[in-house]
């Protein structure tokens, strides 16, 4: 038997009542589980593994293919809050999306778990605008899963905080305005001193302040801009749940 906390990323139905669900869990990455019966009226185990669901997991050591079979579950934290909001629900998609995409089985991703509960936590609670979670999610995840950009100094002079520059999504570094290629710029985003400062915030911060910044609206877009770009680029995967978001937010 296996007992493991983890959040439900995503639900796909087999036969008429069972149905298969995919659970981010601390210690072993993302886990496929069969839920036998879940479909009826009767069954017990609706609340707790449903989308977004936080619960704690009982699983049999007996499998289904690759999948563990459900013993029993109980919630420990549903995000009802996101019912009231098509964007918000649509933003969790996307990040169940990318984690189901880009964590592998049986690894250990702790502080994942942590970035999708908190950033679940403050869709339902509508605490920050949507697109601020996203791009915090975005730069986030992209530096757990292996990809942080470097944010510490012009790569060719070296000066911290430049007024202006452009960050590289390829490459993952910044120049200043004085020292960036004369080439295409076609990978590249152009951004003020604020924005570099929200993505070291974002990148660097202790994890409980990663959220907690602000910025005018004039940095935000190259922020928001630069986060996607740099994630997608990266894992090397675009999500048809973004397209969704954008069409419920209105492209925000």
């Amino acid at each position: 038997m296996l007992n493991v906390k983890g959040v439900v990323l995503s639900q796909t139905p087999v036969g008429e009542q069972d149905r298969f669900i995919d659970i981010l869990t601390a210690e072993y990455g993302v886990i496929e589980v069969l839920v036998k019966g879940a479909a009826k009226i009767t069954s017990k185990t609706g609340s707790a593994t449903q989308l977004f669901a936080y619960s704690q997991f009982s699983l049999a050591d007996k499998k289904h293919g690759r999948a563990r079979i459900l013993n029993s579950v109980s919630p420990i934290h549903i995000f009802y809050g996101l019912r009231s909001s098509v964007p918000a629900v649509a933003l969790a998609s996307y990040f169940s999306q990318i984690i189901g995409f880009s964590v592998l089985p049986r690894a250990g991703t702790p502080e994942l778990l942590r970035l999708m509960l908190n950033s679940l936590h403050y869709l339902s609670e509508g605490t920050y605008p949507t697109a601020h979670i996203k791009a915090v999610f975005e730069l986030r995840a992209a530096s757990l899963l292996g990809f942080m950009p470097d944010v510490v100094m012009c790569r060719t002079c070296g000066t911290y905080l430049p007024a202006e520059l452009s960050f590289s999504v390829e490459g993952g570094y910044f120049c200043c305005k004085d020292c960036r290629p004369a080439e295409s710029m076609a990978h590249w985003i152009d951004m003020r001193a604020a924005s570099l400062q929200a993505v070291r915030h974002i990148v660097l911060s202790d994890f409980e302040k990663i959220y907690a910044f602000r910025l005018g609206e004039l940095a935000q877009e190259p922020l928001y801009a630069f986060a996607e770009a740099f994630l997608q680029y990266h894992i090397d995967r675009h999500f048809q749940t973004l397209d969704f978001y954008k069409v419920v937010s209105g492209g925000k």
